[in-house]
Parts: structure tokens; C-alpha cells; sequence
């Protein structure tokens, strides 16, 4: 997916979510659901470099 801002184009970086699913089970609405757990990774890594307005800086 190809997103824009301030006339620059570029593609977002989508986190991996991993799924595990548990033991337990629910009931809503009248139907039957196995509980997942949910991973998802840092969207940006840390003591990455950035920068902004010609300023450089990191997290």
C-alpha cells in the first residue's frame, strides 16, 4: 500500500503479529470463540536515526 504526505509518496512499514491460540473459550452473541493471544513486533527499531525538518535526531 503506497501512502502520501506532503506530496511524497512512500509504503509504511506493517509490523508481523504472531497468534497463539489459548485454552480458553468464550461465548458472545450466542457463539462459541477460541481466545487468541497476539504478538506484534516494534513498528520502528530503537536507537534508529531520524529526521526532521533538515534536523537529525534518534529514539
Amino acid at each position: 500500500m503506497k501512502l502520501s504526505f506532503l506530496g511524497k509518496t512512500y509504503t509504511p512499514a506493517t509490523p508481523d503479529v504472531e497468534v497463539t491460540e489459548t485454552e480458553q473459550t468464550l461465548t458472545f452473541l450466542g457463539r462459541k470463540s477460541q481466545v487468541k493471544q497476539y504478538t506484534v513486533d516494534q513498528r520502528q527499531p530503537q536507537g534508529e536515526e531520524l529526521k526532521f525538518l533538515g534536523r537529525r535526531y534518534s529514539r
